[in-house]
């Protein structure tokens, strides 16, 4: 079976792409691939990011805000699916993906801006995990959506 990866992106991947990527991980349990990335990635992981990972019994071992085009690379994992979880032009740009990556837009929060305190972190985590889960319950990354990469 081909395992589908899925690349969550937002504009400085420093909060919602990179608790995406921790919850799909944490959630899936092997049986899908979580990255992240942004066009402008922040420099370190910010403190309420931090505080949601730990506060939902995720680990921040191995996430780290990092810019989208390395995906690009043809040594790095092909997204099947990019996710967009924020409204931004910035994001209307993205690199040219390997394969033929599906793309989504969740749009968790409804600016550029990331959450400023524990309860707009908390909102955005919960509406995260309720995305991930209902994509998860109806099988949004699986089944035919892959058989073009199972015939590479």
């Amino acid at each position: 079976m081909t395992m589908a990866n899925i690349l969550f992106v937002c504009v400085d991947n420093s909060f919602l792409s990179l608790i995406a990527e921790a919850y799909l991980n944490k959630t899936s349990m092997g049986e899908l691939r979580a990255f992240s990335g942004g066009p402008l990635p922040r420099e370190d992981m910010p403190a309420l990011t931090k505080k949601v990972l730990f506060k939902n019994g995720m680990e921040e071992a191995g996430l780290h805000p990092k810019a989208w085009t390395i995906f690009s690379l043809p040594q790095a994992p092909q997204p099947d699916f990019v996710i967009s979880l924020q409204p931004s032009s910035l994001l209307d740009k993205q690199p040219i993906w390997p394969g033929r990556a599906a793309k989504l837009n969740w749009h968790i929060c409804i600016d550029d801006n990331m959450p400023r305190n524990i309860k707009e972190a908390t909102d955005a985590f919960r509406k995260i995990k309720e995305s991930i889960d209902l994509a998860l319950s109806s099988k949004v990354f699986s089944g035919d959506s892959l058989s073009w990469r199972a015939a590479c």
